[in-house]
């Protein structure tokens, strides 16, 4: 793994050697676990179909508290299950594959995310092509404009090569604390926070975040001064020096203004799941109308608290 890695960033070592830093920087071995496949999806859908400014608008919070819901309720798992069932994958099981709800910023924002990692190697790996049938299917189901993959070691998994850093908790933070560490990267970069190719997502006690539309050095300086002022690990490091990730990633999606049905996810799921992730897909939307008539309704005299409290306990609707 370290020399996949020292290779791929040794270029980036040498020029690095001319910056001086406020401090010198170590690396913990086995502190980030390049080995897996990495995907987020959000569970709030597209604006597009459904209007969802009223859950939007909410505290992160209380979307949380929605997204854990979702999880909850069972859909990521119905969609494994299902595909495994109508043999549209093979590889993905229980196994390898593992769900959490997680931190995802884009373009200065932060939202509760379904985030799940994929073991992709040894005896029990699921292959690249289940993976991203397993994606495509989460990014319909939950009615998502794309979704996210990141296959930790390999450059050439999916769709095209990506430099990424990832910064490291001593503890596994709250949603909110991720998007105080993304603020705090914007402050110090703007170039990093408030645009279109910037984001991260949150992996337990990893903070993993793709190279933004910037010059290597510019993203490696920001991203290192930020986990030093923030007090989180800065990796990867290599021979004393902050240094560049490289993996395979991609960003499946689809356009719901030009295709209202999803055709673009299901052009690439096999058709015999198509039908059982439809129901799932309904039961999703069902349990966002259930949603949003709480919000309407409002919880006087109990705020935010009592916004959670209502959001944790809608009822799971997974028949179609």
């Amino acid at each position: 793994m370290l020399r996949r890695l020292t290779t791929a960033v040794a270029g980036l070592a040498v020029m690095c050697l001319c910056f001086v830093f406020a401090a010198p920087v170590s690396a913990s071995p086995g502190a980030f676990d390049q080995a897996p496949t990495y995907g987020s999806v959000e569970a709030i859908p597209n604006p597009v179909v459904v209007d969802t400014t009223p859950l939007r608008a909410l505290p992160l919070g209380v979307r949380e508290a929605f997204v854990d819901r979702v999880l909850a309720c069972g859909y990521t798992d119905q969609v494994v299950s299902l595909l495994d069932r109508t043999h549209a994958t093979t590889t993905i099981n229980a196994s390898n594959i593992s769900f959490s709800v997680g931190a995802g910023g884009f373009n200065g924002r932060t939202t509760a995310s379904i985030v799940f990692t994929v073991i992709d190697s040894g005896p029990h790996a699921a292959s690249h092509a289940d993976i991203a049938t397993l994606t495509d299917s989460l990014g319909y189901v939950f009615s998502q404009g794309s979704a996210f993959l990141l296959d930790g070691d390999d450059g050439s998994s999916f769709d095209f090569p990506a430099h990424y850093v990832v910064l490291q908790f001593d503890h596994v933070p709250s949603i909110e604390e991720s998007h105080a560490l993304f603020q705090t990267v914007g402050a110090i970069d703007p170039n990093l926070f408030s645009t279109t190719t910037s984001g991260y997502t949150q992996y337990g006690l990893s903070y993993l975040s793709l190279q933004s539309a910037v010059p290597d050095q510019e993203f490696i300086n920001g991203y290192y001064a930020a986990a030093q002022q923030f007090g989180v690990q800065y990796t990867p490091v290599v021979g004393g020096t902050p240094s560049l990730y490289t993996g395979g990633a991609a960003f499946p999606g689809n356009n719901w203004a030009t295709k209202p049905h999803g055709e673009s996810y299901l052009g690439r799921i096999p058709d015999q799941a198509e039908r059982g992730l439809a129901a799932i897909r309904a039961g999703h939307l069902r349990l966002i109308d259930q949603a949003q008539k709480q919000i309407s309704r409002g919880q006087p005299g109990r705020g935010e608290h009592g916004m959670v409290e209502a959001l944790s306990h809608l009822p799971c609707r997974l028949a179609a």
